[in-house]
């Protein structure tokens, strides 16, 4: 039964809203029924975006079921796997802010009483998050699950394999006959990447909130699981706006130290902490930032495992259980606060009170836990005195030589030409959001590292986002970053860099004397590909440790 009065009813019916009345009938919206908005972000280019037709489909169908209406409209998306190593990978982290704008203006014109938002790719669903808190409307979430794997024999890869074959191939250890056989074992089916938790980590993490359905993380595109999970989440859209449960009610300081726990216990993404930190200062959340991520880092052990090394970690997370499983994990160890509120009556220990974990060598308990922190963590010292991301699969120390590059293409281009060694440091500037602009995820160049065998034997640091397969120790998130005076800026070939995690530094013993020259002589602008909307957010934004949240002149 729905318990609140209906918005748009009440507002058709006044004697002066005679025109809109007409209108609602024009588009056949009851008025006596709950009206639930499907934003959808689905458009035909996309391997993450396409084909949310058939959940959209499905979420309506659970709406209808609730005796409520449903009326779908769109947001623009944009695919950040296909955009890898492009120019046009820029704008995919400011796309966040261009959803969020984009939910606002839907919604502020429609009486919607809950909405139903539908995307895969990790900056546009929190983009829709960010407008939901704006708005303050009752919604849940749906995505449209994990892609096929691709097959080698009897091993499955995810999308980073191409790339690794890539590398193979340039150096001659696969022949370039290896390409057409490639091409045929590429998976066919919609979906975001398998074989990595980052690809999927904010989808993951609104299930601990109950803004999303068991599940949604993690199960694979177009399986029979997926379309209850999409039914599902329209009844739960119904659900929520009976009871008014907003996202300002949902995400409080509790529930948001549980999130960044959670993202942490299965690996840890850069990208996704970078999103909760927007998502905390649009609530004006205080206990999470660079600072209290980096404290709770240390403490936090992993549990994600791939137990099973011929198949994709995301159909490994599924099978044991999910986020679900890792949430009892956690609350059995008392690392995560089990009375966060999930709805009015429930919290988020009744929620997973009946769970159980179906493989504990995949989603492990503390006591066998895969490490004693997360594979993501903090890090200072003069060549990142704002602070950094750092993702470490294996050593806790590096110390070599520095090859300094201008932006990812020449990195790449140097790895194609095997100029970069074991024992390098590869540094990678220009790619901050405002240097960038627009903050790529560093992803060809590390994929080609690995391929080339070179993922344990480089560092690599940049002010750019990370991803999050990387076997070696990687960097992210430098700030301050390219273009303003401090070292990372002038970083030079030959520059002996010290990495130390157990300190939590990044360094370089450098004269001050020689410090100075090299500011002088340094030029301080930066000119990076960048159109009026980018160019115009770079200008507007935050630091990367302040999450980049766009910041309007006033």
């Amino acid at each position: 039964m729905f318990t609140r009065s209906i918005m748009l009813g009440e507002y058709i019916n006044q004697l002066d809203k005679l025109p809109q009345k007409t209108l609602a009938n024009y588009a056949e919206i009851d008025p006596a029924k709950p009206l639930i908005g499907i934003v959808c972000a689905q458009n035909e280019l996309t391997a993450s975006q396409s084909g949310l037709d058939v959940i959209c489909s499905r979420v309506r169908d659970g709406i209808i079921a609730s005796n409520a209406t449903a009326k779908i409209c769109y947001v623009p998306s944009s695919d950040s796997t296909a955009m890898h190593g492009t120019a046009a990978a820029k704008y995919d982290l400011p796309s966040r802010d261009l959803t969020a704008n984009a939910v606002e203006l839907l919604c502020s014109g429609e009486m919607f009483d809950g909405l139903v938002f539908v995307a895969s790719e990790t900056n546009t669903v929190c983009g829709m998050l960010l407008g939901a808190i704006r708005m303050n409307l009752p919604c849940a979430f749906v995505c449209q699950g994990t892609m096929e794997a691709i097959f080698d024999g009897k091993t499955e890869h995810g999308f980073v394999y191409v790339y690794e074959q890539i590398a193979r191939i340039k150096t001659g250890r696969s022949s370039y006959e290896e390409i057409e056989r490639m091409e045929k074992n590429l998976p066919l089916c919609f979906g975001t990447d398998c074989e990595r938790y980052g690809a999927n980590s904010f989808n993951c993490l609104l299930e601990a909130t109950g803004l999303a359905v068991r599940d949604n993380g993690t199960a694979p595109a177009g399986s029979a699981a997926r379309k209850r999970i999409a039914f599902e989440t329209g009844k739960l859209a119904v659900k929520l706006a009976s009871i008014k449960w907003t996202p300002r009610r949902a995400l409080n300081q509790t529930s948001m130290s549980n999130l960044v726990t959670l993202d942490l216990a299965c690996g840890g993404s850069s990208t996704t902490m970078l999103n909760l930190i927007a998502v905390a200062r649009e609530l004006g959340v205080r206990n999470v930032n660079f600072k209290t991520i980096g404290d709770a880092a240390k403490s936090t052990p992993l549990l994600l495992c791939s137990a099973d090394s011929q198949k994709c970690i995301m159909q490994q997370f599924y099978g044991a259980g999910g986020v679900y499983a890792m949430l009892k994990q956690l609350l059995d160890a008392e690392l995560i606060n089990g009375n966060a509120a999930i709805f009015d009556d429930a919290t988020l220990r009744d929620m997973i009170a009946d769970v159980t974990v179906a493989d504990p060598n995949v989603i492990r308990s503390a006591e066998n836990k895969v490490a004693a922190s997360s594979n993501l963590r903090t890090i200072y010292g003069n060549v990142a005195e704002g602070g950094a991301f750092v993702h470490c699969a294996g050593k806790t120390s590096f110390t070599g030589s520095a090859r300094v590059y201008q932006n990812e293409e020449m990195a790449v281009d140097a790895l194609l030409h095997r100029e970069i060694k074991a024992g390098d440091v590869v540094v990678i500037q220009g790619e901050g959001p405002k240097s960038g602009p627009g903050m790529r995820e560093i992803f060809a160049s590390l994929a080609l590292l690995k391929g080339y065998g070179l993922g344990e034997k480089v560092a690599v640091i940049t002010d750019g986002r990370i991803a999050d397969f990387y076997n070696g120790i990687v960097i992210g998130h430098v700030t301050p970053e390219t273009g303003e005076q401090n070292l990372f800026s002038v970083l030079q070939d030959g520059d002996e860099i010290e990495i130390n995690l157990t300190k939590g530094k990044v360094s370089l013993d450098i004269k001050a004397k020689e410090l100075t020259m090299r500011y002088r002589q340094h030029e301080n602008s930066v000119g990076n590909y960048g159109n009026f909307y980018l160019k115009n957010w770079a200008k507007n934004c935050g630091t990367a440790v302040e999450g980049c949240v766009y910041k309007p002149q006033k």
